[in-house]
């Protein structure tokens, strides 16, 4: 028998329908929650991290601008402070120690990208340009738009505590930091209205904004003069008290912008799959849970991509309790440090990072403030390596609850540390490693705040290389800072750990010693210093030798500053060196008068030229068989107002060491040629050049110059030329012969005889005479062999077709014997002292009607 199934009640279908109906409800709610949650973790998580990456990268735009200001500044002070630097560029600039020598030349474009460089005076005229490497006649004003007098006079402000000062300008619209310092010889110089300045531009191209964009990761940096309103963008602003503002823009990765918009579309179409889902449910409840099993798959890989994204951050996560305890690391954290998170969780964050908790709490609250600045920590990793982080926090709450506190860390040691060496290269020469001036000027204020006496006083030793400059002449600079380390070590290795050893720039040495308690002490420091320095240094296979010279200055009883010490040593120095070098000389107060009276005459010749007390006298030269005058030499005189007449060599060599000598020779020349237009056409006039005159470019534009001024025929002038021009440089200087032969001038190797390879020069050199050195003549009626010296230079002459002259003819024997020999002109007392302009005129016209 059987029974057929009880029917299904229909009370039973509509209690499953409902529970359907509540099922679905009941789902629609957990998936509409969950989709919330999802959503709003995502925004809020993408956001976090792209207000992190603009702070990252505000932080790493203001670190690239002070890393390129600093080496900037740095080779600006190394250049404007330099007394080589004031010496060469004061009164006027020496080109080729400039631009050719590349002391302030091409180099800092190459290497240090500088797009300009001038040297300004204090009247603000430009008196030395390079733009883009290369010497220009560009105005510093034209070039530069901005308020150029105000950064030099916050320069010169500046100057008196060797720093430098910079602002942001505009060159040809675009934004450019421009750095000035004034050229001075020493801090205690403070002739500020005499003084010319040295400005640095550094344009910021788009290829040096490159530069700092690949190396600090600022996609599309770009540099904007004033303000950019344009808020879309990072932006970071730089103003100084001087100059206009410059702001910085570039693209923010928005790497959670990126998130978002991948995940949101996929959220969306995941709500619409789930309502369709929900939609038949009724009819496919089986279906409907796998599709919510594939949803729960979807939403794990969901999960999964966004863990990957954030753990591939350069920073780690974590997240603590409300006391501080840490609840969450990421696995970046592990990688990063080299820590179990495992280890880690459970315990007080400030166990693993070094900071105040209670400032972590003010931050939190205070983390949507714009422009929030990270807090700085400490952590040490598995190795016990220490690292310098910055932390970043902000409150978590879940509804109105707070729940504890989250953030990242960002390593920052590399930047830390990158800062430590700046600071050090502050203090430090980058050369040798030694002390620079700012570290000196400290160091020795310091000790003199702590009070010196007579049984412990403080010697100063100022050193200044000899024989120095031959070195980068000759081998070039690359040898020259080879022995400037070698010789930083000597002076190290003479000195103790207790002295201070400086380097001033170029080859000036500063050693501070302390332990020296008599002046006997010091002396044998100083034959020390001297002996090791004069050891022969080997470089590239090539022997080279420097020595110095050495000023003492000592405390208390010379000065009690540092400036009194450090001038004082400089003029010690300086007596050093005026009494043959290689040697060491203590401060005497008279050694500063001398000084005062070198400085007074200096002024005094640098008005000479405006008050016209400069003379020109003329020296006959006469044909020497028929004694008629053939030419005369020009002669300078000072008729100085307190000082009577001076001859050249009271004022010449002081004329080549200020640079005067330039002037003055352009007044001689021109004078000598204007005088020598009254004269007979076959009359020629003679001028010497100094040797300094052929280490500059203009000489041959000078003497073009001249010629065109004054409507002299070229033939009529002839220049006298020693050997130690071609001893300088002797293919510049046949260089500059063969130009100056091509205005059609006459040259003339002057006092011949007297150096090492004289014949050597007239075989290879475009000479049309030489003048017999009166050494020579002086024997010529003494012995045999004087006389035969003489011929053999006089026939040797004519062998060469050049014309012989002879000087310093004093007796008629001499003159006799100069004829006997053919020589074919004669010059000397005897025949005819130096005369005024006037008296010459005379006797050329006397002789014309005789």
């Amino acid at each position: 028998m059987t029974h057929d199934p009880a029917p299904i009640r229909s009370n039973d279908a509509a209690s499953y329908t409902a529970m359907a109906r509540l099922a679905s409800r009941n789902f629609i709610y957990v998936i509409c929650a969950l989709f919330l949650t999802v959503g709003l973790t995502l925004i809020y998580l993408s956001f976090s991290l792209d207000e992190y990456q603009i702070l990252h990268s505000e932080t790493n735009a203001a670190t690239a601008l002070e890393s390129r200001q600093d080496k900037v500044g740095n080779v600006l002070a190394d250049n404007a402070f330099w007394i080589d630097a004031f010496s060469y560029t004061y009164g006027s600039i020496n080109m080729p120690w400039a631009f050719e020598r590349d002391n302030i030349g091409p180099s800092l474009f190459s290497t240090y990208g500088l797009d300009g460089v001038f040297i300004i005076g204090p009247n603000a005229a430009t008196r030395y340009s390079i733009i883009d490497g290369e010497l220009s006649d560009t105005v510093a004003s034209e070039w530069i738009t901005g308020d150029l007098p105000a950064l030099l006079a916050k320069a010169r402000r500046k100057s008196t505590e060797d720093e430098i000062a910079y602002a942001y300008f505009s060159v040809r619209g675009t934004p450019a930091v421009v750095s000035a310092a004034v050229i001075r010889p020493d801090s205690s110089y403070d002739q500020f209205d005499h003084l010319s300045y040295l400005v640095f531009v550094d344009v910021l191209t788009d290829i040096k904004l490159l530069v700092i964009q690949e190396a600090f990761g600022l996609r599309g940096l770009k540099a904007n003069l004033g303000n950019v309103p344009d808020a879309r963008r990072p932006q970071l602003r730089l103003q100084e008290n001087v100059g206009e503002a410059v702001t910085l823009q570039w693209e923010s990765e928005a790497l959670g912008r990126s998130i978002l918009n991948k995940f949101l579309p996929m959220l969306f179409l995941l709500g619409v799959l789930v309502a369709m889902l929900v939609k038949s449910l009724r009819r496919r409840i089986i279906h409907a849970s796998e599709m919510i099993e594939a949803a729960q798959r979807a939403l794990q890989i969901s999960e999964q991509r966004f863990k990957n994204v954030s753990e591939a951050a350069s920073d780690w996560i974590w997240e603590t309790d409300q006391d501080q305890n840490l609840t969450y690391l990421s696995e970046r954290f592990t990688q990063l440090t080299g820590l179990s998170c495992n280890d880690w969780v459970g315990r007080p964050l400030s166990e693993l990072l070094t900071y105040n908790t209670t400032k972590l709490v003010s931050a939190a609250k205070h983390c949507n403030v714009t422009r929030r600045k990270p807090m700085l920590c400490e952590m040490r990793d598995t190795n016990d390596r220490l690292h310098y982080c910055q932390l970043f926090v902000r409150e978590a709450w879940v509804g109105d609850q707070l729940q504890g506190y989250q953030g990242t860390v960002c390593d920052i040691t590399q930047e830390v540390e990158a800062k430590a060496h700046i600071e050090y290269l502050s203090h430090h020469d980058a050369l040798t490693g030694l002390a620079n001036r700012h570290r000196l000027n400290h160091y020795l204020n310091d000790r003199l705040k702590q009070g010196l006496t007579g049984d412990r006083p403080l010697f100063l030793l100022a050193l200044d290389l000899d024989r120095f400059k031959p070195i980068n002449d000759t081998f070039g600079h690359a040898t020259g800072d080879l022995a400037l380390q070698e010789v930083a070590n000597a002076i190290s290795r003479c000195t103790r750990e207790t002295d201070l050893v400086a380097r001033l720039g170029g080859d000036e040495f500063i050693v501070v010693a302390t332990d020296c308690r008599t002046y006997e002490d010091v002396e044998r420091l100083c034959q020390r210093l001297i002996e090791e320095i004069n050891q022969p240094i080997r470089i590239d296979g090539n022997d080279v030798s420097v020595g110095t010279s050495i000023g003492i200055a000592a405390a208390p009883y010379h000065g009690l500053t540092a400036e009194d010490l450090l001038r004082y040593g400089d003029i010690a120095l300086y007596e050093a060196k005026s009494n043959g070098r290689n040697l060491f000389r203590f401060y005497e107060p008279v050694m500063n008068e001398r000084i005062m009276e070198r400085r007074q005459l200096e002024m005094d010749m640098r008005q000479a030229l405006r008050r016209r007390e400069f003379r020109l006298v003329f020296q006959p030269r006469y044909n020497a068989t028929t004694q008629k005058i053939v030419g005369a030499e020009a002669l300078v005189r000072w008729q100085h107002p307190t000082r009577d007449l001076l001859s050249p060599a009271c004022f010449i060599p002081l004329a080549e060491e200020t640079g005067l000598i330039f002037e003055l020779s352009d007044w001689v020349l021109h004078e000598a040629c204007l005088n020598a237009l009254s004269w007979n056409d076959n009359v020629l006039v003679s001028v010497n050049l100094s040797p300094l005159e052929f280490q500059r470019n203009d000489l041959v534009d000078r003497i073009a110059a001249v010629i065109e001024r004054t409507g002299i025929a070229p033939q009529r002038l002839e220049l006298e030329i020693t050997e130690s021009v071609m001893l300088e440089d002797a293919t510049s200087a046949l260089t500059m012969m063969n130009k100056l032969k091509a205005l059609g001038v006459r040259l003339s190797m002057d006092d011949f005889g007297t150096g090492y390879s004289s014949l050597g020069y007239l075989r290879s050199y475009p000479f049309d005479g030489i003048k017999i050195d009166r050494s020579f003549i002086m024997g010529l009626d003494q012995s045999q062999s004087g006389e035969a010296l003489v011929n053999a230079i006089i026939s040797m002459g004519h062998a060469l077709a050049l014309t012989v002259t002879a000087e310093g003819i004093e007796t008629a024997e001499q003159l006799g014997k100069v004829v006997e020999l053919a020589c074919d002109q004669a010059q000397g007392f005897y025949l005819g002292r130096p005369v005024s302009p006037m008296l010459f005129r005379q006797v050329v016209e006397e002789m014309e009607l005789s």
